[in-house]
């Protein structure tokens, strides 16, 4: 199966990202769906995967944490599609875009516990201890970026 993933630049794309989200931590994982689109949402950068027919079938979005710090947030890949090698395709792209177009020198993640070693696979270091949130546990990741041509 083929995929595409694109910076979202329109709001047809952001509409599609949080339909995967709704799908994937609401109705699958049973985190709040008022709670999904949060305060910091309109402040982010946005990706969408789409298959061949167009669907949004995987998502994350950047946000600007300080700097030097970006933090990649609400990965989302439908359950039709995990396993295919989307999501390191999601990250790839966003790690891609910080490198070329911010200062940004580092990029961490707040990863399911189970997803760890997911990340940890696309090179993203584990840092403190575990915690909840929404009742569901943790861990901060983080991967310094490779530093720009000279």
């Amino acid at each position: 199966m083929a995929f595409t993933v694109r910076f979202v630049t329109t709001p047809g794309d952001l509409a599609q990202c949080h339909e995967v989200r709704y799908k994937v931590f609401t109705d699958e994982q049973g985190y709040d769906r008022e709670l999904e689109v949060d305060e910091i949402d309109p402040e982010c950068l946005h990706w969408l995967a789409v298959d061949q027919e167009g669907n949004g079938v995987g998502t994350a979005r950047l946000f600007k944490y300080s700097s030097t710090v970006g933090k990649i947030g609400r990965v989302a890949v439908l359950q039709s599609t995990r396993g295919s090698g989307l999501g390191r395709l999601i990250i790839e792209a966003i790690e891609r875009y910080t490198i070329e177009n911010t200062q940004l020198d580092t990029l961490g993640l707040s990863s399911q516990v189970p997803k760890q070693g997911f990340y940890s696979k696309i090179g993203y270091v584990p840092q403190g201890d575990e915690y909840l949130d929404e009742g569901q546990p943790h861990i901060y990741m983080v991967k310094n970026l490779p530093s720009r041509s000279q």
